[in-house]
């Protein structure tokens, strides 16, 4: 074996065993997110609330959550965290975590929203005290799209949501 190949088998098992020694952390957890919107009557979103939860899998003491949100609150349990920056570190204690937050990220849904008085289009403070027939229609737009490559052909595809009015 000459030197150069022992220099590049000693570098790589370096390498190994530092990358092992720094691994990132493993979340053993999962992560849902609800995302609450207020809208005004013209369907412009004024304040966003995330609820999250973190279903602790491994029961492990600490879990460690990326988040954006501000003013986050624990909301089904007494379990403390510390935060830096978006870096969320739960005392966990085994359990899972449920807290919310505000966020102030765009949506990546748009809503306007018409309405018809008696087949007539009418703004919302102009309808505000009449009677008559109202027809309300909401309409949503999604405006997380993504270019993906399928089969050599760059296509169009939107992440799918669930939108509850």
């Amino acid at each position: 074996m000459n030197k150069n190949d022992l220099c590049k088998k000693v570098a790589a098992g370096m390498l190994l065993v530092t990358m092992s020694l720094y691994t990132a952390p493993v979340f053993a957890y999962s992560k849902d997110e609800t995302v609450y919107s207020k809208l005004n009557s013209e369907g412009n979103n004024y304040k966003t609330i995330v609820s999250t939860h973190l279903i602790n899998t491994d029961s492990e003491d600490t879990l460690n959550d990326m988040t954006n949100l501000t003013n986050i609150k624990n909301t089904n349990g007494d379990e403390k965290f510390s935060q830096n920056g978006n870096s969320l570190i739960w005392d966990a204690q085994k359990h899972d975590i449920y807290y919310q937050g505000e966020s102030e990220s765009e949506l990546p849904i748009s809503c306007s929203v018409k309405y018809e008085l008696d087949g007539e289009e009418i703004s919302a403070k102009d309808i505000a005290g009449k009677s008559g027939k109202v027809k309300v229609t909401i309409t949503y737009e999604n405006k997380s799209e993504n270019l993906v490559n399928i089969n050599g052909k760059t296509q169009k595809l939107y992440t799918p949501f669930v939108v509850v009015a």
